[in-house]
This record gives C-alpha cells, structure tokens and sequence, in this order.
C-alpha cells in the first residue's frame, strides 16, 4: 500500500528547483546591499510611506495577524502536520517539519551573521520584538509553516477552484504578516523580503526533493503469468 494520496498536480521537482535557485540568489544579492548599508534610504522610506497609512483599525487587524504569525506559529504546524498525516502520509508530514525546523535553524543563524539592529526613532515599536532584525523570522515561517503547508495539502486538493483558493488565502497571509512587522516596528522592510526569499528557497529545496513513492508491482492473475 502506497504511504501517500497525493493527487495531481504532484510536485514538479525541476521546477522548484529553479525557484528555489532564483530566491537563493535574489536572498544573497540582497543580504549583501543590507550589509553594506544600501537598503536604508528606501527602508525609511517605505517605514514612513507605511506609517502614514495608520489608523486604529489597521492597528489591530495586524496586531492579530502577527499573533497569528508569531505566537500561534507551533500550533499551527502541528494542524498542518496532522492534516499532512491524515491526507499524505507520513513521508509529506515528516518532509514539512523538517522543512519547519531547518527554516528556523537558518534563520537564527543568519540573524547572529548578519546582527542587524532593528529599526528605531522612526517609526513606534507596537509589538514586542527582540534580538537582531535581518532576515525576519515571522516573514520565513510565514512562508514556510503556513505557505508550504498549504501548498503540500492543495496536492491532496481535487477541485482546481478550492486550490486556487487555498493558496490564494495562504498568500495573502504571507503579505500581511509581512506588512505587519513593518507597520509595528519590528522589522525594516528588507528584513521581511530577505525573510520570505529564505523561506522560499528553503521550502523550494525541500518540494525538489520530495517525490511521491512508486506504486507497488501489480499483482499479475495467473493467465497474465
């Protein structure tokens, strides 16, 4: 018995490949101009372009999407766990926790690396945020724990539409997390892209790799024999 039920569309290898590449890169280029300081006249800028967008309900419809983001992240990688489980198996499942858990790895060690500071005396801190900016780890999870996982289980998705919507719901998501820690202060705005370039390429490595197992021999009748 095979140990997933993927259906089409399965994971097309190649090109996850490419897009993990291509975001492995843009993350290297852009990592390099925040080193050198080259992102900060257009980081003030749109922390200022933002801001200039507050208002109270604003306030808290990110307040709860970088909750969501942030503190309800473990939990909610263990729904996507246990819905990977139910629906794929436990070889999707165990892919996406590593996936998880490698993503966040990564990040803390580029944060210690690169030891940016996070943005201050320009626009107010409205959520707690602690240790060094670049890249930001709710932007990577974001894009790992809720983007990934909602990608492995739109495979499991028969109807074309109900896909679309999924992921359409997890890309919007991302967005908005990513534009909450930069409207809260937490994060410049390079941080969230470096964020969400490592997330991709991370969970673009691991789709790469993931290859649905080979169906078992047929059982051939004895006149087949």
């Amino acid at each position: 018995m095979r140990d997933t039920r993927l259906v089409e569309p399965s994971p097309n290898g190649r090109l996850a490949a490419y897009i993990g590449l291509v975001a492995a890169v843009l993350f290297a280029m852009l990592t390099v101009l925040v080193i050198a300081n080259r992102t900060t006249v257009i980081d003030h800028e749109l922390i200022l372009s933002l801001r200039a967008e507050a208002s109270p309900l604003l306030t808290t419809i990110l307040l709860a999407v970088t909750f969501t983001s942030g503190k309800l992240a473990i939990p909610a990688a263990i729904v996507f766990a246990v819905a990977l489980y139910r629906r794929s198996g436990a070889r999707a499942t165990i892919y996406y926790a590593v996936a998880c858990v490698v993503g966040q790895l990564i990040d803390a060690l580029l944060k210690y690396d690169v030891a940016r500071v996070r943005p201050h005396g320009i626009s107010p801190r409205l959520t707690a945020a602690g240790g060094f900016s670049y890249p930001s780890a709710d932007a990577m999870l974001a894009v790992l724990i809720f983007g990934l996982g909602t990608v492995m289980l739109a495979w499991t998705i028969r109807s074309a539409r109900a896909r679309a919507a999924a992921l359409s719901l997890a890309a919007l998501f991302i967005v908005a997390a990513c534009v909450a820690r930069v409207y809260l202060g937490a994060h410049w705005p390079s941080d969230v892209l470096g964020g969400v370039l490592a997330g991709v390429a991370c969970g673009a490595f691991f789709v790469s790799s993931l290859r649905p197992p080979p169906a078992p021999p047929a059982v051939l009748s004895v006149h087949e024999a």
